[in-house]
């Protein structure tokens, strides 16, 4: 299996997002303990770090189109694909760090919420990424 290179940071940068954002869960949730003067900066710096692997894996991932132009249609085939689904997924969990991001930066109360729902959405994330790399032959 010979991957194209911007499979490798496409899969690596989301992972790290994912994998960051849900650190930033737990030491929110108090599994793990950050002192708490400097803990809106962390979590802001946190969420910006976790934000940039996204958008950079996204950006990843246009480099692997035949034709960049047409992304448009990997959403049409939502129903039967999973490809589809990641498209859709990645997004959505992108605006929500973002608005995570946002609510520690401005001091909201929403923050727990919305880390919540980016736990639910990314955890489709990872579902829907493993469904794809299940279907894939070679790998089987």
């Amino acid at each position: 299996m010979n991957p194209a290179f911007s499979v490798i940071f496409l899969t690596t940068l989301i992972g790290a997002g994912q994998g960051l954002f849900l650190a930033l869960m737990a030491i929110q949730s108090g599994i793990i303990a950050v002192p708490s003067a400097s803990a809106r900066l962390f979590f802001i710096a946190g969420d910006a770090v976790a934000l940039a692997f996204l958008v950079t894996g996204l950006v990843a991932s246009f480099f692997h189109l035949g034709h960049p132009e047409r992304a448009w249609r990997a959403v049409a085939m939502w129903r039967n694909s999973w490809l589809s689904r990641e498209v859709i997924v990645l997004p959505l969990f992108m605006a929500t760090v973002a608005s995570y991001a946002y609510a520690h930066a401005t001091g909201l109360s929403c923050a727990p919420w919305t880390g919540a729902i980016g736990v639910l959405l990314c955890l489709a994330l990872f579902v829907c990424t493993a469904m794809i790399y299940i279907c894939l032959k070679f790998l089987q």
